[in-house]
């Protein structure tokens, strides 16, 4: 069953699984997308000022964005249309377990196009001993009960 901009409310939570960090993924990740060497070299990693290993903070929102995507389960989204501010807090080690607090807000339905509406997801991502990480938001074109899924925007 679709979900819809109607079905969605002010402050509304969604439920996220947890995210584990790997070491293997941390590399994986920077190797291909952000190679510097606190993300890919144990040794040149210990020497700076991370004092080992840390997360790619492109990574960590990726890797946040996954399981807010899966709880927005069957949303319409007809598309992004931006991201807020990021604040980057603690690194993220391997090892990690982050929880990913997340909740709509700033609803309301477009004016000009009524068969969708805009909404920001806020969210919030902390440590497995509740340290806070980052702090970001999206903002999303969400399709209306009465119209089709669309592919643009």
């Amino acid at each position: 069953m679709h979900k819809f901009f109607e079905d969605l409310q002010d402050g509304q939570r969604l439920q996220c699984r947890a995210v584990e960090m790997t070491r293997e993924g941390i590399v994986e990740f920077a190797l291909q997308y952000d190679p510097q060497p606190f993300h890919v070299d144990e040794e040149r990693a210990r020497e700076s000022v991370f004092g080992g290993l840390i997360a790619s903070s492109l990574h960590t929102l990726s890797a946040c964005t996954r399981v807010v995507v899966e709880a927005q389960e069957d949303l319409n989204v007809i598309g992004g249309v931006g991201m807020g501010e990021s604040r980057m807090y603690n690194p993220v080690r391997p090892g990690d377990t982050l929880s990913v607090e997340a909740w709509w807000t700033d609803l309301r339905r477009s004016q000009s196009r009524p068969d969708r509406g805009h909404a920001t997801i806020e969210c919030r991502v902390t440590n497995q001993r509740g340290e806070p990480v980052v702090d970001y938001s999206y903002r999303y074109l969400i399709g209306c009960r009465d119209s089709q899924w669309q592919d643009e925007a």
